[in-house]
């Protein structure tokens, strides 16, 4: 359907000189701190593949297809228009939308572009998280597929560019996103179709296994870095061991720490307390104090930050003091 399209495997004049992957959710978290506050993040592993691999996956190969043509100039067809922009997102689609044509005009010989986000920040006048985001969706519904590269012989990611291969073709919507349509959309689709029909005598099924087709590749991956979450609980763990150590701790040593914790609040202003102190626990045993943190990232942060003050509000109450350590929550 599309043999008048570029199918070469060299992506790059340099292609030797670099390996090519994914960044695909790896299922582990870490705890950073953004606008002073710890949050969950999820963290990505990468899956290296071949460059002939990349080169000859095609996003077109797991569904049915409308009738479509590209040139130099970019042509979409009015489906996609009409109907994926709602399907993508209620108040969204139509930017989305808007991305994927913009990532089609730089297709018009080829299944794919390298282009950074930096021109994509300026062509959709948005922010880079918000690129991101509008990418995200695109390759969830078999849209794009993203790769980045690294040198060979180094791990430093070359992140200037991404090779983002885009579709050339548009799927119809499944059953399940149409459900999710207006009833306005959803009739004008069902007049859209009937249209098709009569004019082109096609059958139609509104499923497409994408999701199948990137199993299958991903299977392909010749190497996978994971890597390690910094924070070792998840919020759920977490809540679940305080909740614990709260309700095993000795009386009289929760009443000390909640004192010290006090005279702490005094020296910060309430968010930075909230977010540091609030669900710390303390515990002391011949001068030898143990403050037990939520996670690693909290740990290592009150360790290097706040360790001395900590000493302070002790040694002001008169309580013993010979040495602190700053750990985890764990099951007494």
């Amino acid at each position: 359907m599309f043999d008048e399209f570029d199918s070469s495997s060299s992506l790059l004049p340099d292609s030797h000189l670099y390996r090519f992957y994914r960044l695909v959710p790896s299922g582990e978290k870490e705890t950073r701190i953004r606008n002073g506050k710890p949050v969950e993040v999820s963290l990505n592993q990468k899956e290296y593949y071949s460059e002939k691999d990349v080169a000859e996956f095609d996003l077109e190969e797991y569904s049915k297809l409308l009738p479509d043509i590209n040139g130099n100039v970019t042509i979409i067809n009015n489906y996609f228009i009409r109907f994926w922009g709602p399907a993508f997102h209620k108040k969204m689609g139509g930017i989305i939308a808007y991305t994927f044509i913009i990532l089609r005009s730089y297709c018009w010989d080829k299944d794919y572009t390298w282009i950074s986000l930096t021109t994509l920040e300026e062509q959709l006048t948005v922010s880079r998280p918000t690129v991101k985001q509008y990418l995200d969706v695109l390759e969830k519904e078999g849209f794009i597929i993203r790769f980045w590269r690294e040198a060979k012989d180094s791990k430093k990611t070359e992140q200037n560019t991404i090779l983002i291969k885009v579709r050339r073709a548009i799927p119809y919507l499944t059953k399940e996103k149409l459900d999710k349509l207006s009833d306005n959309i959803k009739r004008e689709h069902q007049k859209f179709l009937r249209k098709i029909q009569k004019e082109s005598h096609l059958e139609f099924e509104q499923a497409y296994n994408y999701t199948t087709i990137l199993e299958n590749f991903r299977k392909k991956s010749i190497e996978v870095f994971k890597p390690e979450a910094k924070s070792s609980n998840s919020p759920e763990q977490s809540e679940k061991l305080y909740e614990q150590m709260l309700q095993e701790f000795d009386y009289e040593k929760l009443i000390n720490w909640r004192m010290i914790l006090q005279r702490i609040k005094g020296r910060f202003q309430e968010s930075t307390f909230e977010t540091w102190f609030k669900h710390t626990l303390g515990e002391e045993k011949n001068g030898n104090w143990v403050v037990y943190c939520r996670s690693k990232f909290e740990r290592d942060r009150i360790d290097q930050k706040y360790r001395d003050v900590i000493k302070e509000a002790i040694e002001d109450l008169a309580f013993p003091f010979e040495n602190l350590k700053i750990t985890l929550y764990k099951s007494r």
